[in-house]
């Protein structure tokens, strides 16, 4: 895997100072890995890369700030190892060389959305899963100086539904997980805190660390939609017990329901747990233009959140945190979230901070929602 790549402007102009805020970024080339009329296709990626460039969050203009990482070495299949079987690896392989294109899950599916792999998807995987090993690496090696440097994978496929031996909606193999074992093995950071606010649950994440103590898994997502998993009394097993902290939201909850997850839950648990790194699985498929679900999360909600969990990062274990991309559906509500997310990340004020049109929330049902996993894992101050 690829070392610590210089992190100087590059334009040779810029100056960056340990302590400012740094935000190191990759983009996975994965125009191959596309299926037609499909939710998940190469316009998400191009629709980001038009918004950023819109709003100048770009080294071309904020080259003391922004360094976008280029030459980045795929994943071996040693690195997939870390999370995934062999048996698991060698099928994903044949089918992308003997199969594609093919439908590739066995777990009950949409018609419309099924996971999908083309010829190129295996290769594509593997740049993903390099990028995101690869921005551990970058902000491990910078959380010893300081608290500047934070990282953001724009990779697909996304990952947090594939779990050790299946692909599952969307996702061919774990990115966020395969990064928290590379962050514990290679890194030498022994506790990994993983959030995860993507509209559906990130059922392959929970199963890979269930009954592992070392890694704290939040995941935030709609209630009672696919893949089913992620009821509040799934809280991990054996050594994992209370390891993982789910929070199912009623229908219509937005922006002041995920400010109170933040508050009541994801700070105070991350705070006992003292990890070493975060993650953040960052769908945006909460966001109330997205198609698939019926969250009402604002666009500067994800600013919310993600300027929550960076100020934890700073606090808690120098500065260290990475933000991987998982779903989005809506171009605008996912450029939009991507862009405030940059906007956190360096410390900027939102972008857009109120969305017309947006329903009122159902406050009440979430107090109590949120009440019980307060309850549950004993996060009441």
């Amino acid at each position: 895997m690829t070392g610590i790549i210089d992190q100087s402007p590059a334009n040779g102009t810029g100056v960056h100072h340990s302590g400012d805020p740094l935000l190191v970024y990759a983009v996975s080339a994965s125009r191959g890995h596309d299926w037609e009329g499909h939710y998940e296709c190469g316009k998400r990626m191009t629709s980001i890369l038009d918004a950023l460039a819109s709003h100048g969050l770009t080294p071309a203009k904020h080259s003391h700030e922004i360094v976008e990482l280029q030459g980045i070495n795929p994943a071996s299949e040693t690195d997939l190892e870390l999370v995934h079987t062999t048996e698991h690896i060698t099928k994903m392989r044949q089918k992308a060389l003997e199969e594609a294109p093919c439908v590739v899950a066995d777990f009950e599916e949409p018609a419309d959305n099924v996971t999908y792999m083309t010829k190129t998807s295996y290769e594509d995987a593997l740049k993903g899963i390099g990028i995101a090993v690869t921005l551990v690496d970058q902000v491990a090696a910078a959380g010893k100086d300081g608290k500047g440097t934070k990282g953001f994978g724009l990779i697909r496929p996304p990952g947090h539904h594939a779990t050790t031996d299946a692909p599952i909606g969307f996702c061919l193999f774990n990115n966020v997980a395969i990064a928290a074992r590379h962050a514990q093995e290679r890194c030498g950071l022994k506790k990994v805190l993983i959030v995860d606010f993507d509209v559906h649950h990130g059922n392959g994440t929970q199963d890979i660390f269930y009954e592992d103590p070392s890694v704290l898994f939040i995941d935030v997502h709609q209630l009672d939609v696919w893949p089913g998993s992620g009821q509040v009394d799934e809280t991990g097993k054996g050594a994992g017990q209370k390891g993982t902290i789910n929070v199912p939201l009623p229908i219509a909850s937005g922006d002041e329901v995920a400010g109170n997850c933040l508050k009541r839950i994801i700070a105070p648990a991350a705070r006992r747990f003292a990890p070493d790194i975060i993650l953040i699985s960052a769908g945006f498929d909460a966001h109330w233009r997205d198609p698939l679900e019926q969250l009402n999360f604002q666009s500067a909600t994800y600013h919310k959140l993600v300027s929550g969990i960076r100020d934890l990062a700073d606090e808690l274990c120098g500065g260290r945190l990475v933000v991987l991309l998982e779903g989005g559906y809506s171009m605008q509500g996912l450029s939009e979230g991507v862009c405030e997310t940059f906007q956190a990340l360096l410390k900027r004020p939102p972008l857009h901070p109120h969305d017309a049109d947006v329903p009122s929330e159902p406050l009440q049902a979430a107090q109590l929602a949120l009440d019980d996993v307060v309850s549950l894992h004993g996060l009441a101050a």
